[in-house]
């Protein structure tokens, strides 16, 4: 390689790394909010389970596991979200990522409506997420629906839907 080539080649590797690193740099402290919307497609008394589409920055799908001390209480009686269940996206655009991981650290499942009379159940999930891959950290805030219908006497459930906001960073 003459001297002309290697010049070029070095021009060309610092030029790079002008670009690249402060892009790294701020992409790590970068925050990205989307609004969620699914539904719950399984639960026991202490996991819900919730999967649908997520909207922002790009476009995307997005799961939760939320591992919660049992639903009680009429409204306002709050259980605590605990630690262990997770949460990712599949985004369209790798920006933040294309996939995105973490998992819920804390927080509370308040009630908003207890569904008397057979009425729909309304709950807000205020969850913080921890180990996000691409930033470290994150929250769900959302408002899950249990939808209820009387029939021949007994309250059946439904379907659940969930509707809210996902910030990450």
């Amino acid at each position: 390689m003459n001297a002309l080539h290697r010049r070029i080649a070095v021009a060309v590797l610092v030029a790079s790394l002008l670009v690249l690193v402060p892009a790294t740099a701020g992409a790590a402290t970068q925050t990205a909010r989307f609004s969620i919307s699914g539904t719950e497609v399984s639960a026991t008394s202490t996991t819900g389970r919730f999967v649908g589409t997520a909207s922002g920055s790009t476009l995307g799908t997005w799961y939760a596991s939320v591992v919660h001390v049992p639903l009680s209480g009429g409204v306002g009686a709050q259980v605590a979200i605990q630690s262990g269940g997770s949460f990712g996206m599949a985004l369209a655009q790798a920006e933040p990522a294309y996939v995105v991981s973490g998992q819920f650290s804390r927080g509370t499942i308040t009630t908003i409506s207890s569904g008397t009379n057979c009425k729909n159940q309304v709950y807000e999930v205020d969850g913080d997420l921890r180990n996000v891959s691409v930033t470290g950290t994150g929250h769900f805030a959302a408002k899950l629906t249990h939808h209820r219908r009387s029939v021949l006497g007994r309250c059946w459930l439904y379907a659940a839907t969930v509707s809210g906001t996902v910030t990450l960073g």
